[in-house]
């Protein structure tokens, strides 16, 4: 059998595209684990063998139009708190958001009220699946328990 040196190339481009591609999904899937499950789109991977260039497509979750609601649950110093988080969706990304917070300590009570005063510029045109809030206006228990009412809201809204 005879080979040309540019047929061999092509096959070891291949081999080199589907073996990075391989290392790069292995590594999102090791680096992606939150505890949580997300719907995924699967989209095709492109490669291009004369130039072994690889195109991978970010996976996105799709969720339905509307408004959600779900309570939120957190546990301070005092115990156990809640909170009622409600948020409108507009192609994934949110539009709208309210927060009521339930709290019975005396100091989750105050955090949840600085909390209330300034959560809606870290929200407001933030894709769903982008938001992460750990402190909002010194306050990081009740950024939690909206964070645990946004996974609810998530399950709520899959299509």
């Amino acid at each position: 059998m005879k080979h040309s040196s540019h047929t061999f190339s092509g096959h070891m481009y291949r081999l080199l595209a589907i073996a990075t591609l391989g290392v790069l999904l292995a590594g999102c899937s090791a680096n992606s684990v939150t505890g949580t499950t997300h719907e995924t789109s699967s989209e095709p991977v492109a490669m291009n063998s004369s130039d072994a260039s690889i195109s991978v497509s970010v996976p996105t979750s799709t969720y339905t139009d509307g408004t959600y609601s779900a309570q939120g649950k957190y546990t301070s110093p005092a115990g156990p708190e809640t909170e009622d988080v409600t948020i409108t969706l507009r192609g994934n990304v949110i539009t709208d958001a309210t927060f009521k917070g339930n709290a019975v300590g005396t100091r989750s009570r105050e955090y949840q009220k600085k909390f209330s005063e300034g959560f809606k510029e870290a929200v407001i045109g933030k894709p769903i699946d982008q938001l992460s809030l750990t402190v909002v206006n010194g306050s990081s228990l009740t950024p939690a328990g909206f964070m645990n009412a946004v996974e609810n809201i998530k399950a709520q809204a899959k299509a």
